[in-house]
This record gives structure tokens, sequence and C-alpha cells, in this order.
């Protein structure tokens, strides 16, 4: 054999060793796409699972005391009409409300699940705000909310009061 002979070989070869591995490549990142494609759609559905499991526990929190349920719906009337002791479970009834309402909008910020933005969430947080001693109580109480959060119900708010958010 000639060395052109050898050469050609050689350069074939390597030829369709290139080709074998992009197709190795190409099925490996195929694969990889739709693992990740499948870990996206569970970790959504997870989210979304959390957000259900959010609103029957609150839910649930107020049926099995009603005591609580009294107050919150007392409360939610007027805040300052409230006594001290109610005013103070108000005020962590509140904060339970908003702390639920909070996850399910950083999950809903972090993942975008719902194809409606925070349409079912506006409208969870306009008819927890547009109350009259939850307004009251947001003007005394210092929240510990992330920003994001924050910025979103107090912009509802805004809307809702037609004037400035509370500070």
């Amino acid at each position: 054999m000639n060395w052109e002979a050898i050469s050609a070989i050689g350069e074939t070869t390597g030829a369709v060793a290139v080709v074998i591995s992009l197709l190795y490549l190409a099925v490996q990142i195929r694969q990889n796409t739709n693992q990740i494609k499948s870990s996206i759609a569970a970790t959504e559905l997870s989210a979304f699972e959390r957000n259900i499991a959010s609103g029957n526990r609150m839910r649930e929190f107020f049926l099995l005391n009603p005591g609580l349920l009294e107050i919150y719906l007392k409360g939610r009337e007027s805040y300052v009409n409230l006594a001290t002791n109610e005013k103070i479970k108000f005020d962590m009834i509140v904060r339970n409300v908003f702390s639920e309402i909070q996850g399910a909008y950083i999950r809903q910020w972090s993942i975008d699940h719902d194809p409606n933005g925070f349409l079912g969430l506006a409208k969870v947080v306009d008819q927890t705000i547009s109350c009259a001693g939850v307004q009251e109580l947001l003007k005394v109480a210092e929240v510990d909310w992330r920003p994001e959060f924050r910025n979103f119900v107090f912009d509802r708010l805004e809307i809702i009061a037609g004037d400035s958010p509370v500070d």
C-alpha cells in the first residue's frame, strides 16, 4: 500500500468517526432536552399543587377555628374597633393569609406556571385588601414581605383605593 491510500483511509475513517460523534451528541442533546422539559413540567405541577394545598390549608384553618374566623370577619370590617387581644390575633391571621398568598406569588413569579399571569392572585389579594380593616392594619403594620410581593400588593391597593398606596 502506498502512503496516499493509507492517508485516504485515515481521513475517511476520521470523517466517519466525526459524523458518528455528531450523531451521538445530537441524540444526547435531544434526550437531555426531553429530560429538562419533563423536569420543568413536574416543577410547574408541583408549584400548582402547592398553591392548591395552600388555599385548602387556609380554608381548613378557618373551618377548624371558628373563633378565629369570627375575629377575622370582625377585623375585616374594622381593625381599629377590635379589642387589643383581637388586634393581635387579627394581625397574625392576616399575616398568615398574606404569607400563603406570597408563597403562591413567588412560585408563580419564579416558574410562570399560570397562563393568566397573576390574574388569579390579583383577585385573591383584591378581595383581602378591599376590606377596610385590612387596609387599616396595613397602615400600621410593618409588612415583612419580599419586595416583589410588597410592590404587587400595594399596586393592587392603589388600584382598589384609586389613590397612592399605604407606606
